[in-house]
């Protein structure tokens, strides 16, 4: 689901679609060049972006609506808190 940036959970959330989006791009050059190892390879790395833009919209919602949630996810995934973190710095520069 695509919608319009309005605070720094948004911005997480987008940049994951966003390099989700990428990892597709890379599967589908991989296709037309006919290398079987590229291929599966590329195929590797969208499953990866689409669990982990998944995982970042579950932590978005957590963190919007449930903080006691959210701050148990970040205890046992610190790199959540240190996504959330750089979302908000790079939100601020926009």
């Amino acid at each position: 689901m695509r919608r319009n940036i309005a605070n720094q959970l948004d911005y997480m959330v987008a940049r994951a679609q966003m390099e989700t989006d990428i990892a597709r791009e890379v599967l589908e050059r991989a296709r037309h060049s006919e290398d079987y190892h590229k291929e599966k390879a590329a195929a590797k790395l969208v499953a990866f972006h689409e669990n982990e833009e998944k995982m970042i919209m579950l932590y978005a919602e957590a963190k919007a609506y449930y903080p006691d949630l959210a701050d148990v996810l970040e205890r046992r995934r610190p790199h959540l808190k240190d996504l959330y973190e750089e979302a908000g710095l790079l939100w601020e520069a926009v």
